[in-house]
């Protein structure tokens, strides 16, 4: 490992410290390089004043700002328990080590990236002799207050940190326990912060897993942003600064007590679905809407937004964008929630489906026409969350739907604990795992007969898999070498239509367009598309996650579009020529379709200048 020392341009730090180094603190910068890196090197602004250690970019590339043995001031308000002492000021005593990432939890830590931060913090382990519970994250010592490394793959990074040691506590089912949690809350978006009061308060009630963690409203990080830049309250007016975390069935939110870094009492932790009509609520639906749709967001005029009202607590809160579905020469309106999903006919939304009721047939709906609306709705469930087909055999699949686990949250993650190796899959209500016979079992091979599922909020259950043979017909007629994990790989990314026929733009002079242009966004979705207006900007947006927003019809010239020729305008998220393989085989598979569809030849596709958010 290469570290290339890059020092400070202003004395935003303390020569020196009162004792020796004994923890460790894993950020993130909530920006992108260069702009992050340059901000901490001049220590951020008189105002507030940061600094850091280290700094590692996307590409694993080492940078040390501030000497180990000098005081960086990367911590600010903290607490922790440091050799049996309580600490409160983690500047004095712990090595910040920065990670250049936007702290959405959306934005992709790279394999490069990780394996840099892992082999830098081994080093410094070892060196400082620190032990493996004072290696923490920055929402874990400012609770309530920070979020990153917001989707950081903490616990696989911790136990590569410390390959010789077991992780606390040792007992293997626990062990599996931690790393189901964790996982559920990267795939939502956040960390899980020790002790946290909203998810207590979520296992009471039975408010499943968490969907996302909300931090402040805060516009596209500018070039130069730091971690301190993103705050975890959030501001709604006319109320005081509120955490805010999403779960299966409900939205809670607490009012921040004190600095933000004081537990928040059980008695003032609230639920959306208990809140009186009002301001409040309708801010909070808001805001719970933009998270899993920031193109609409919470549109009251809406038939869908208007049915979820009475029918909240049946259908979970949203984890998708309403967007549009062709199911053989029909189209739909259809928006996924955690426990059902909500469809339309196009131009009939006094007529509302739900998912789960596409059992049996409907007044305007034969029974074969339900059986392959409620397919096609499944299928494009599990492909937006998964990458996956749906497949109703598969094993993950059926007991989620045996269990009544709602919708699938992320994409399947293997981990291996002591000898064994498991799959991993979080739904909206539970966490399964699968034990698989052996630590190179593949995906896409059938189990024998002895591999165990068990479940986060269950653990001591692990039964083998001929006890889950029962509930279902079809699955008796299957021996066990049959039953397959997971449903087939999509072939393609998932292609979310949320464009209006003329997206309020101008109709295109000549027949079609002859020219794709790629424009990289700053991003994250949520800051580009948070005007109303700036979904008319671009004809397609590809996320981080290697989803495809439609979000005009081609035959439409967009803001973007240049005057001469009107070409067919990309967005992507972040920088394409450093996309992870899912964003890259998108654009890709998109530019690919485009051209072949309008006949564009090589020649006619452009990269453009960075565009950033209105």
């Amino acid at each position: 490992m290469t570290i290339t020392w890059v020092g400070m341009t202003r004395q935003h730090y303390q020569p020196g410290r009162p004792g020796p180094i004994r923890a460790i603190v894993i950020h993130a910068t909530a920006g992108s390089s260069p702009g992050d890196l340059a901000w901490l090197r001049q220590g951020g602004d008189e105002q507030r004043p940061v600094s850091c250690h280290y700094y590692i970019d996307k590409s694993g590339k080492v940078s040390q700002l501030v000497k180990d043995e000098d005081t960086a001031w990367h911590a600010g308000v903290s607490r922790w328990t440091i050799d049996g002492q309580v600490v409160t000021d983690l500047n004095t005593v712990a090595v910040g080590i920065e990670l250049e990432n936007l702290n959405t939890g959306r934005d992709p830590y790279p394999e490069a990236q990780v394996a840099a931060a892992v082999a830098l913090t081994r080093e410094l382990a070892q060196r400082h002799t620190i032990p493996r519970e004072q290696l923490v994250r920055h929402l874990e010592i400012s609770p309530g207050r920070k979020t990153d490394p917001a989707g950081f793959p903490w616990a696989s990074f911790v136990a590569q940190v410390y390959p010789a040691q077991p992780a606390a506590p040792a007992d293997p089912q626990a062990q599996l326990h931690a790393r189901m949690l964790d996982l559920a809350y990267r795939v939502a978006g956040g960390g899980l912060p020790t002790g946290w009061p909203l998810l207590d308060a979520a296992r009471r009630q039975n408010l499943g897993m968490p969907i996302a963690v909300i931090s402040g409203a805060v516009a596209a990080p500018v070039a130069g942003s730091a971690q301190d830049d993103r705050e975890r309250p959030v501001t709604l007016v006319g109320q005081p600064p509120l955490l805010v975390e999403v779960f299966a069935r409900d939205l809670l939110y607490a009012p921040v007590v004190g600095s933000g870094d004081t537990p928040v009492p059980a008695s003032q932790i609230q639920r959306l679905g208990e809140t009186p009509a009002g301001p409040l609520r309708d801010a909070l639906l808001n805001l719970l809407f933009r998270t899993a749709d920031p193109v609409n967001g919470f549109q009251p005029s809406w038939a869908f937004h208007q049915h979820y009202i009475p029918y909240a607590d049946v259908l979970g809160v949203p984890i998708g964008p309403n967007h549009q579905l062709t199911v053989g020469t029909q189209s739909y309106a259809c928006q996924h929630f955690a426990l059902d999903t909500l469809c339309s006919p196009v131009n009939a939304w006094q007529t509302i489906y739900h998912l789960s009721e596409l059992t049996h047939a409907h007044p305007d709906l034969t029974q074969p026409q339900a059986d392959e609306l409620r397919r096609a709705l499944r299928d494009d469930l599990y492909r937006a969350r998964t990458g996956r087909r749906y497949d109703p055999a598969a094993l993950l699949t059926s007991q989620a739907e045996a269990r009544q686990l709602g919708a699938p949250l992320g994409q399947p993650e293997l981990v291996t604990i002591g000898a064994t190796s498991y799959l991993l899959m979080p739904f909206a209500r539970d966490v399964l795992a699968c034990r698989l016979p052996a630590p190179d079992w593949t995906l896409d091979r059938p189990l024998p007969a002895n591999a165990q599922l068990t479940s986060l909020l269950a653990p001591a259950q692990a039964d083998t898999l001929l006890s889950y043979l029962a509930p279902s017909r079809l699955l008796r007629r299957l021996r066990p070498q049959q039953i397959a994990l997971l449903g087939a790989s999509s072939p393609q990314p998932v292609v979310l239509d949320v464009a209006a026929t003329a997206c309020g733009q101008r109709p295109r002079r000549s027949p079609a367009p002859d020219n794709i242009h790629i424009a990289a966004t700053a991003g994250p979705i949520g800051a580009d598309f948070h005007a109303t207006a700036s979904q008319t900007r671009w004809h397609y947006y590809i996320d981080r996650t290697g989803a495809v927003y439609r979000l005009c019809d081609e035959a439409y010239l967009v803001a973007a579009s240049p005057a001469d020729d009107g070409a067919i305008i990309i967005a992507v998220e972040g920088d394409p020529a450093a996309a992870r393989p899912d964003q890259r085989a998108a654009l890709v598979w998109l530019v690919r379709a485009l051209a072949t569809v309008l006949g564009i030849p090589p020649a006619g596709v452009q990269a453009r200048q960075t565009v950033q958010p209105s």
